[in-house]
């Protein structure tokens, strides 16, 4: 199913709302760790700023704004030292409400068990080929294991606050729930999907036949290592020369009509822990393995009632939660140092 037939908690929906650069329950779907070489231009402070006594540091942010400038600079368009700093103010206050919303959590006595927070990993594993291809993810992103349980508890904390707080009260009819399902009967069905991973060598194209051929002859060293036992997500970070090498080459899972041809083909030509032949793209000479397999699915309005029931009180919460955010702001003794 699609992302949005199976939601996450409803923290997710509040996305624009909340500090969610590299927020636990999403980060398969974020590419890379921390890259040095790509740095903002601005100059902040250690201490950010302070929200009811406590500090909000700039190692918080950081890495969120790295990867804004890098997503604009990959566009080529490059953030002014203007824009960076209007950046940095944007997940600063994110990261405001975020704490504002934990401290409300504890104030209020929310709690969240440990088998909750392992129902939700548990949740995210399933994303991957295995166990050991999520942890290996975790480990791209500079992050471990109990640091990513951490996140995800204080997700899930807050995603009750909200529900808690502005969730009373709201009524969602079988009717809008048939009116929804009916406006939107691709949102609940999918094509069948693979999951796989690439690695590329460029090919320089004023080396003309020899540079083509260098390029060859490097993948195919690398396709002997492979053959070999080696792990083709490591070999991917060292040698690929694309933008997903750092996360092992995963494109994650996709339809056949919305990748790029040449990879659609032979994922969905491929059996699970298979990989291609090497071919060559636009790009360069490329090899794909296939990591993980998903057979369609199509909802029905009864077998999707209650997932509906609670997308549309999520929108409705929704609606609630950006003055509920202002008066906790209000409320609070916010100092803000740059």
């Amino acid at each position: 199913m699609k992302r949005s037939s199976n939601p996450r908690p409803l923290i997710f929906l509040l996305l624009p709302f909340l500090y969610i650069v590299g927020t636990a329950s999403q980060i398969w779907a974020h590419g890379g760790g921390h890259d040095h070489a790509v740095e903002p231009s601005i100059s902040l402070p250690d201490v950010l700023a302070k929200v009811n006594g406590t500090e909000i540091k700039k190692s918080v942010i950081w890495p969120g704004l790295i990867k804004t400038v890098k997503r604009y600079k990959e566009r080529g368009i490059p953030l002014t030292q203007a824009q960076e700093k209007v950046a940095a103010k944007k997940l600063l206050q994110d990261q405001v409400n975020r704490h504002l919303l934990l401290k409300k959590a504890d104030t209020m006595g929310i709690q969240v068990s440990s088998s909750k927070v392992d129902e939700e990993v548990n949740a995210v594993k399933k994303q991957f080929s295995s166990e050991e291809e999520f942890l290996r993810q975790l480990g791209l992103r500079k992050m471990t294991l109990k640091q990513y349980q951490q996140e995800l508890r204080e997700d899930i904390l807050i995603d009750a606050v909200f529900r808690r707080e502005l969730g009373a009260g709201i009524k969602v009819t079988d009717q809008q729930i048939e009116d929804y399902f009916r406006k939107n009967p691709l949102q609940f069905s999918s094509g069948e999907q693979r999951r796989a991973s690439v690695m590329l060598i460029k090919v320089d194209p004023k080396a003309g036949s020899a540079g083509d051929q260098k390029a060859r002859q490097a993948l195919q060293k690398i396709v002997t290592k492979l053959s070999k036992g080696g792990d083709f997500a490591e070999l991917a970070q060292a040698h690929s020369q694309d933008s997903i090498a750092k996360r092992g080459g995963d494109l994650g899972f996709f339809t056949k009509d919305r990748m790029f041809g040449p990879f659609s083909k032979r994922a969905f030509e491929l059996k699970v822990g298979q990989v291609s032949e090497i071919f060559r793209t636009q790009h360069g000479y490329q090899i794909l393995k296939v990591t993980g397999k998903k057979e369609g699915k199509k909802g029905t309005l009864e077998s999707e009632r209650e997932n509906i029931r609670k997308i549309l009180t999520d929108q409705k919460i929704k609606t609630k939660s950006h003055p509920y955010l202002k008066d906790l702001r209000k409320q609070a003794t916010i100092k803000i140092y740059f």
